[in-house]
């Protein structure tokens, strides 16, 4: 694993002190402080004094939502994740077909992984094991359900679920493979990786749903 780069972090602005029966205000405005300062500076930067510092609050005044620096990564990690479900549905809702919405989810969930890069690491292969139990579980079942939606439609699979798994371990590897590395190695063209990364996993984990083989040069140099 390439550690990230870790730059000296500024969250710049006042905040407006909350009134009294505001603390889900507060909560918030803290959550927004503790995203820069991850986006920021990774898992490192984000701790509580430095968020209760750019606040203008006590440690003990942050303590009062976030039990632990733990607490606080999780309630980081899961709100920016929150959106990603909304954000596949957003992409794949109005495509007819199965396997084009499959697959243009795979996109959009390549796409959100390498723009938040921080929360997916702590998330998929970091400390924050609670979120990580959450989010693995709800993305594997979220594919399942694309993945069954093909075979409702004809699509010739054995296993809905190992079809999943390997349909993630796709998805999973693209992201993995690129946020664990400098940004000055990625792909000159991120958009193209994308697209080829979601089309390899679609076609890689649908194609040999019904049955394994071995390939060949054949395989690969025959023409439609």
């Amino acid at each position: 694993m390439v550690a990230c780069s870790r730059r000296p972090v500024s969250v710049t602005g006042s905040r407006v002190r909350a009134a009294k029966g505001q603390g889900g205000l507060l909560r918030n405005q803290l959550l927004d402080i503790a995203d820069q300062l991850l986006e920021a500076g990774g898992a490192d930067a984000l701790t509580i004094r430095a968020v209760a510092t750019s606040a203008g609050v006590s440690p003990p005044s942050v303590y009062l939502h976030f039990a632990s620096k733990r607490e606080l990564v999780h309630a980081t990690c899961l709100r920016v994740w929150s959106s990603l479900f909304a954000e596949l549905e957003a992409v794949s809702r109005k495509i007819p077909d199965p396997v084009t919405a499959l697959y243009e989810t795979c996109v959009a969930y390549i796409a959100f992984g390498l723009r938040h890069p921080s929360q997916y690491r702590l998330v998929m292969v970091g400390e924050a094991t609670e979120a990580s139990r959450q989010n693995e579980d709800a993305c594997f079942r979220y594919f399942r359900d694309k993945v069954i939606a093909c075979v409702d439609a004809g699509v010739p699979v054995t296993s809905s679920t190992e079809t999943a798994r390997v349909l993630c371990a796709g998805v999973h590897g693209a992201v993995s493979l690129l946020i664990h590395q400098e940004r000055d190695v990625w792909p000159p063209d991120s958009g193209r990786y994308v697209r080829r990364a979601a089309s390899s996993a679609v076609h890689g984990a649908l194609l040999t749903a019904s049955h394994t083989f071995r390939p060949s040069m054949a395989d690969v140099t025959q023409s439609g």
